[in-house]
């Protein structure tokens, strides 16, 4: 894009975030957009981010992902703060080198360039924190991902980064990145890049980015055996207790789901359930598919990890989806049991 026509597109953006500053920007959700899908909305993106929101908007549709158009604008917040030709620093993905796309054709390719991240990310089965940092690794970190159980952690990009750099370290200090280590990073790519991202995120619904509380509490319960903490048959709560414990939660010490599905439910719908959220069953439902006293009277409680999908210990631990726990379990609400835990 000449540099007359990006002052006036700069312009513009400059009045309509003047016009929108008052409000959350709420991505459209009318286009698939693959795994781990929803409503993504932009916060404190800069006005020269935003001016790019209609061609980003334009390419995101032509690629299949419309759902992901306020993580596309973050990723221009964090390369190129709306200001660079190059504006998503995507001409390297391309094979050409750094900065040598246009406006429009660095947005084309930075869009196709994500939009086969998640292609690649759903048949890997690795979520949406993993395709963003791979944006600044390249495809070969989901391949790393899915090969440590398919979810992004902070340790994984650090791990990834300190391979591919032969361990070289470089000073990196900013409000990140200080309060972790104390200011640096391995020399390759950025092993901050998701938590650089998510600054200018934050999305709606049952799988709104979490806390990280609920984070800490679904990787623990996603990962229980490796946190050491039993399965045993008959001990769904003592798990799901043990899994906010594990994961920095204070929690009481219950007797069964029931009493605590009596005691500490907060919400009754299944359509907006938190992450790292206790969800409980309806005994009206499960009493009529078991014949273990024991069970009908104590009740069954798992943990929602997102993407519509609940983890519960029935001997071992096993993933349903909300449809299939209510279809089997019944809906009893959902809740913290008892503890506090920090929400968006």
């Amino acid at each position: 894009m000449k540099k007359a026509a990006m002052a006036g597109a700069l312009g513009f953006g400059l009045l309509i975030a003047l016009l929108l500053s008052m409000f959350l920007i709420i991505a459209s959700d009318d286009e698939g957009g693959g795994s781990n899908s929803g409503l993504y909305i932009g916060v404190n993106l800069s006005a020269e981010v935003l001016a790019h929101q209609p061609m980003v908007e334009k390419y995101a549709r032509q690629n299949g992902i419309s759902d992901y158009v306020y993580v596309l604008l973050a990723i221009i917040q964090v390369e190129s703060e709306g200001k660079l030709e190059d504006v998503m620093q995507s001409s390297e993905s391309a094979g050409l080198p750094m900065n040598t796309l246009g406006t429009e054709d660095s947005i084309k390719q930075g869009c196709k360039y994500f939009a086969e991240l998640v292609t690649k990310a759903d048949k890997l089965g690795c979520d949406m924190d993993a395709v963003i940092q791979a944006y600044n690794y390249g495809s070969g970190f989901l391949d790393f991902v899915a090969k440590n159980g398919k979810r992004y952690t902070f340790e994984l990009a650090q791990e990834f980064s300190r391979q591919h750099s032969g361990g070289v370290k470089v000073t990196y200090k900013n409000e990140i990145s200080t309060p972790i280590n104390g200011g640096w990073r391995y020399n390759y790519g950025n092993m901050f890049y998701v938590k650089l991202v998510k600054q200018y995120l934050t999305q709606t619904g049952g799988d709104a980015l979490g806390t990280d509380a609920q984070n800490r509490i679904v990787e623990v319960a996603r990962n229980s055996e490796k946190y050491g903490i039993s399965a045993a048959g008959g001990y769904c709560e003592a798990w799901a207790e043990e899994v906010y414990r594990k994961a920095g939660v204070s929690i009481d010490r219950h007797c069964c789901a029931g009493k605590n599905r009596a005691l500490y439910t907060v919400g009754k719908s299944s359509k907006n359930i938190p992450l790292g959220a206790m969800v409980y069953n309806d005994p009206a439902v499960y009493q009529s598919r078991t014949n273990d006293t024991c069970g009908r009277n104590a009740g069954h409680v798992g943990i929602y990890i997102g993407n519509g999908q609940i983890i519960s210990n029935i001997g071992g631990t096993v993933i349903d989806t909300v449809e299939g726990w209510t279809a089997y379990y019944g809906f009893g609400g959902w809740g913290w049991g008892g503890a506090v835990v920090a929400q968006k």
